[in-house]
């Protein structure tokens, strides 16, 4: 009989199948939601990163284009021969660029003037630095893409109040820089809007 009992007793110790299948399920269901709030957030981690890197990209493109442009100078741009081209400011939209002359940071010249071109190709908007304000050939700058993915994108001049697509529109704004410039975008589905003032109203003379 004591033997009976103790083995009675023992028994009692042990979990029964219904109690091991619940612990496995409670233990299932931890497993599972402690997977999904990682998984969210390492998802919101990186679409945090991934805005904060797209902000940043923003924000450097717009100070390099800003800077160019306050800093440009309303003088005739030329061509390799010499000749005066059709404006001191020049944009157009069969080529989406836009083509100056500007100040530049350079420790390898006595010069920092240099001709500066932005051009909108395949969905990159690229700027193009000359090694000279009016270079000898157009093949000698070098090229930096500020923005990638970029779509729908429109320049537009103003000039006593009125929007243009290109420039110069006539005899006149041909000697003159554009009151305004602005530059309209969409990235990532969201649509960007530049407005900058070059900041010159004067009509160059000879």
């Amino acid at each position: 009989m004591k033997q009976e009992a103790t083995l009675l007793k023992n028994n009692k110790k042990g979990f029964t199948l219904i109690e091991v299948l619940v612990s496995i399920v409670i233990l299932s269901i931890i497993a599972i939601v402690s997977t999904n709030f990682l998984q969210s957030s390492i998802s919101a981690r990186e679409e945090g990163a991934k805005k904060l890197q797209n902000i940043k990209e923003l924000n450097i493109a717009s100070s390099i284009v800003r800077r160019d442009m306050r800093q440009i100078l309303n003088v005739p741009i030329r061509d390799y021969f010499g000749n005066n081209l059709k404006g001191n400011f020049i944009a157009d939209t069969v080529s989406n660029s836009i083509v100056f002359t500007t100040l530049v940071n350079s420790s390898f010249s006595t010069s920092r003037v240099r001709r500066v071109e932005y051009i909108y190709q395949d969905e990159d908007f690229i700027r193009r630095q000359y090694f000279a304000d009016n270079p000898y050939s157009y093949e000698e700058y070098f090229e930096t893409i500020l923005l990638g993915g970029v779509t729908d994108i429109e320049f537009s001049y103003m000039t006593n109040r009125k929007w243009y697509a290109v420039w110069p529109i006539d005899i006149i704004t041909k000697a003159k820089i554009p009151e305004l410039v602005k530059i309209t975008f969409t990235k990532n589905n969201l649509q960007y809007e530049w407005i900058i003032n070059p900041n010159i109203d004067y009509v160059y003379k000879r």
